[in-house]
């Protein structure tokens, strides 16, 4: 199992390229960040209130990743997680496929619906058809991605022959991984979904969790062990947690969600010097 770490992604923290190399250098697999584009602020407290003010601040992620990807030869790029319904189609197309070729193929995208109030001041689709859309927007992304005068007519997402380049360097598309936990959700996501991106918080039982998600696919005719199961390791997990996480079947940890002095940046080498200590043992 591969170790990620994912970063606030702020003015604060330590820039992506310089963040990259510490990671490089230690071993570590991937560098992930989140976004959120927008956060109404009559919707202030309906978030976290702890995070609410570094959420606020997020750095977009796509050109943080391409900073990343200039300092950086083999680390891998992932977004946990992006939130395409809360892009334009078109550009998103453009702006993946650029960074995929330009990283030559280390993009892994974790995808979600993000929170209702940024959905509903980005969409106007109701939050109960959210992974509905969701589906029809890869689907039209999809399009884009591979074909050489792409359409789409979908329910939500609709449009006649266009050129749309570059295509990304990963065939046919980047990896797209599922940021979904509820029973529905996940349900909605695994007919086209690359792989799962649970954050452990959100179960009581992870492994009970991923027999659920197995199951799932297996119904909906994939086969789970094609799947990418990547793991957010909240807080500052022990060895035996992540050698269990391995042992379940998850091929990559991501840490930094949650982890003591998350908010002060100097304390980011210690910690990533820490758990560099771990890496060959959680790749055996």
């Amino acid at each position: 199992m591969d170790l990620g770490f994912v970063s606030l992604n702020t003015l604060r923290d330590l820039a992506p390229a310089v963040l990259a190399v510490e990671l490089e250098t230690r071993g570590f697999e991937s560098i992930w960040v989140g976004e959120h584009p927008q956060i109404p602020v009559a919707a202030a407290d309906r978030f976290p209130r702890g995070l609410l003010d570094v959420q606020k601040q997020m750095w977009d992620p796509f050109l943080s990743l391409l900073a990343a990807a200039t300092t950086t030869t083999t680390l891998r790029l992932g977004t946990a997680v992006t939130l395409p319904l809360e892009r334009e189609l078109f550009t998103m197309a453009k702006q993946v496929a650029t960074l995929d070729q330009m990283s030559q193929g280390r993009l892994l995208l974790g995808v979600g619906v993000g929170a209702r109030p940024e959905f509903e001041v980005s969409r106007p689709i109701a939050w109960s058809d959210r992974y509905r859309a969701l589906a029809d927007m890869v689907a039209a992304l999809d399009a884009l991605w591979t074909a050489d005068e792409p359409a789409h007519h979908g329910p939500f997402f609709e449009f006649d022959p266009v050129w749309s380049y570059p295509k990304p360097h990963q065939r046919p598309r980047p990896p797209l991984l599922a940021a979904a936990t509820g029973p529905k959700a996940v349900s909605e996501c695994v007919a086209w979904a690359d792989g799962w991106l649970p954050g452990d918080a959100a179960f009581p039982d992870v492994a009970g969790a991923l027999n659920d998600f197995r199951r799932k696919a297996e119904d909906a005719g994939r086969d789970p062990a094609t799947l990418d199961l990547t793991i957010m390791a909240w807080g500052d997990p022990k060895l035996e947690k992540l050698l269990s996480y391995r042992d379940m079947g998850f091929n990559r940890a991501v840490l930094g969600g949650g982890r003591r002095d998350g908010s002060d940046p100097s304390a980011t080498v210690s910690f990533l010097d820490r758990y560099a200590a771990m890496v060959d043992e959680l790749r055996a």
